[in-house]
């Protein structure tokens, strides 16, 4: 199969090690009869139906060649790829293989004849919006599908679980997005109830030629009311803690991986303290849709202007501005030219007559600023006006800054009221909370392990601090208000 093909299809090959191991996981713990049927669905080359083969010829004594006939099933969209998972699985046998369980199909909608005992498989990542015509019938036939940013992957597991004897069990690797995502809401439900073990491999990197960020999952027909769950960052699966989890406890929005030990810990804190978000206001910074526009670090001040590259700026048009990403508690030089009073765009009669010199840049730049949006930027109030209001009031004031994306807690103070910010999150405290207190909190080992539990990861080890994953942060300075007594 192309390249182009593959991607198409969502393609991408599992390294053996991982394969070994999920069909180990799968068929180990279970008396095998010799009569289970094995499907691996979405083949590709067919290498898990070829180490399913191995695998279940051992535990079974049959002969490969029976048990390739006999037990393993295959099915894949291709035709290219059918062909060269019989291939591989004839030179298991050095006898001639008569016999195939092949089906050239789109699994989703494929009319099985059968039950299986074990899927196993690794599903194609491909998101709807790429799916065309079958997107809609997706939508219709399934409930993981229903609505959202959904990928191929969460109608795979709906239908493995239709597909299922009563004691049958499912090992899928997969993106992990669904334990986060709101589209993957449906899927959360529908799996649950069946989880049997997660290995997370987070932000580790398992395919040698594409970026995802994948779990193993273990299903099973059965209903279950707890699971195993661990984390692993290296080439093989020794030494792997699990902790048990309870499904009882796991959140609809968003899937938490807390045992028992650790829920304790956060149900004490919660009876006890507030949340961030109850103590603070979280913010995202401006937002120009163009920052090397309206961003800059002047050569030279004076008492009228800033100067930089062949421009000078009005200098009461301009703010200090702090990037979140890179701050490091170090003044970093930067100014936003801020066209706005009192949250609204300076008209542009106003702003030729006040800020010539600004305007005359701006001009410079105008066909730049009108592509932003796709070019809805020719739409806008006014072409300079910034790509999204937020922030045009909130980033500034004295405040605690983070960017997006850490790798431990990296949470500043700014106490310049005039400066704004970008590229990150602000919080600022409400009420009578210290900000030095609160910024302490912040930088705390309790938020290190509260982001490790909750948020998503990025290659590198980094971790998301998107408010989503900050607002439920809790922290024995967050004293619960009192109640007003009448």
């Amino acid at each position: 199969m192309n390249a182009k093909l593959k991607k198409q299809n969502g393609v991408v090959l599992t390294p053996e090690w991982v394969v070994d191991f999920m069909v180990e996981e799968a068929l180990g713990g279970k008396k095998i009869t010799g009569d289970e049927k094995i499907l691996d669905a979405g083949c590709g080359e067919g290498i898990f139906a070829v180490i399913a083969a191995r695998k279940f010829s051992k535990l079974s004594g049959k002969p490969i060649k029976k048990v390739v006939e006999e037990n393993i099933y295959f099915t894949d969209i291709s035709k290219e790829s059918i062909e060269k998972t019989k291939q591989n699985l004839q030179k298991l046998s050095k006898n001639k293989i008569t016999e195939f369980h092949d089906i050239t199909d789109d699994f989703c909608f494929h009319n099985f004849d059968e039950k299986f005992d074990f899927i196993i498989g690794n599903p194609p990542y491909v998101r709807i919006q790429n799916l065309n015509e079958r997107k809609e019938q997706l939508q219709r036939n399934y409930a993981a599908a229903v609505s959202g940013s959904i990928d191929l992957y969460f109608c795979f597991f709906e239908k493995a679980l239709k597909l299922l004897n009563e004691k049958g069990r499912i090992s899928f690797i997969t993106p992990n997005s669904h334990f986060y995502s709101q589209a993957g809401k449906n899927l959360r439900d529908l799996i649950l109830p069946h989880l049997a073990k997660i290995i997370n491999f987070d932000h580790w990197q398992v395919f040698k030629d594409a970026t995802a960020y994948t779990a193993i999952s273990f299903l099973q027909k059965e209903k279950t009311t707890e699971f195993l769950y661990a984390e692993n960052f290296k080439k093989d699966f020794q030494d792997i803690k699990f902790k048990k989890i309870s499904a009882m406890h796991m959140r609809g929005d968003r899937w938490e991986f807390f045992d028992q030990k650790y829920l304790d810990k956060i149900i004490k804190l919660n009876k006890k303290y507030s949340t961030l978000q109850e103590v603070a206001e979280i913010h995202y910074g401006i937002a120009t849709l163009k920052d090397d526009v309206y961003i800059f670090s002047p050569h030279r001040i004076d008492s009228k202007y800033l100067y930089f590259d062949a421009f000078k700026i009005e200098k009461s048009l301009c703010v200090p501005i702090v990037k979140a990403s890179t701050y490091k508690g170090e003044n970093q030089n930067l100014f936003l030219i801020f066209p706005y009073r009192n949250e609204k765009i300076i008209p542009k009669n106003i702003f030729q007559k006040d800020y010539p010199e600004a305007y005359k840049y701006f001009l410079s730049q105008r066909d730049i600023l009108e592509m932003r949006d796709k070019g809805g930027g020719k739409n806008y109030d006014e072409f300079y006006a910034f790509g999204r209001n937020q922030g045009l009031k909130t980033s500034f004031g004295k405040k605690i800054i983070t960017s997006t994306m850490n790798l431990k807690p990296r949470f500043y103070i700014i106490k310049d009221e005039k400066a704004s910010f970008y590229a990150g999150y602000c919080i600022k405290p409400k009420n009578s909370t210290n900000l030095e207190d609160l910024c302490e909190a912040l930088n705390s080992d309790l938020m290190k392990e509260h982001i490790a539990s909750v948020s998503k990861s990025y290659r590198g080890g980094y971790k998301s601090y998107a408010k989503s994953f900050l607002k439920d942060f809790v922290h024995p300075q967050f004293c619960k208000a009192q109640p007003v007594l009448f």
